[in-house]
């Protein structure tokens, strides 16, 4: 019974070191750096989080160190609206404390892809926008979104907005639920969809 018990515990010991790991934790929503701690992680992927959100002419960069999992190893998305644009990437290590990496965002690709989608900046309310225009999609754009709902932005001014625009796929999975800079305080509708265009008329 004592070997038995040696045993489970010698296995129990070598399970945790192995699928345990330590990383570096912290964020800041309004800068490029930020103040970490080590924290006891549930796998061996670290992750650095960089995001970039423009809004009515205010740049802000945030960023984020954490555990990791594969769903948000190497994520990265893009939105784009009238007055706005965001973008993200989750770049992940393997090994104890290896996300020591600091901000980086991979280029942006600003060649037009062919899509084309209703856009739309309203604030005040969470009714949808009606002053809507054309947008022509970029780089991994292939969706359009509408979303409304209470922001508060990195500069930590609370809003509610409703937008229309162009998205990525990464970014349509993740949305604000998992923004650094931007917290979502009441979400009243989130959409991702693609247009096809036929005859001149586009339609779900």
């Amino acid at each position: 019974m004592k070997n038995l018990v040696a045993l489970l515990f010698m296995i129990s010991a070598f399970v945790i070191s192995v699928f345990s790991s330590k990383c570096y934790s912290g964020f800041s929503r309004n800068s490029t750096t930020c103040n970490v701690s080590e924290t006891e992680c549930l796998g061996d992927r670290c992750m650095t989080a960089s995001q970039y959100s423009y809004n009515n002419g205010i740049v802000y960069k945030s960023i984020l160190k954490s555990c990791a999992n594969d769903t948000m190893c190497g994520a990265k998305g893009s939105m784009l609206v009238e007055n706005g644009k965001f973008r993200f990437f989750m770049n992940c290590c393997i090994g104890k404390l290896c996300n020591t990496d600091g901000y980086q965002l991979p280029p942006e690709d600003p060649a037009p892809n062919g899509l084309e989608c209703p856009t739309a900046y309203c604030t005040g309310n969470l009714q949808e926008c009606k002053k809507e225009k054309k947008m022509n999609c970029t780089g991994s754009m292939n969706q359009c979104f509408e979303f409304r709902g209470d922001v508060t932005d990195p500069g930590d001014t609370e809003g509610n907005f409703s937008v229309k625009g162009c998205i990525s796929s990464d970014s349509c999975k993740f949305n604000f639920d998992s923004a650094i800079g931007v917290s979502e305080i009441k979400k009243k509708f989130v959409n991702c969809y693609t247009l096809h265009h036929d005859k001149g008329n586009f339609s779900e």
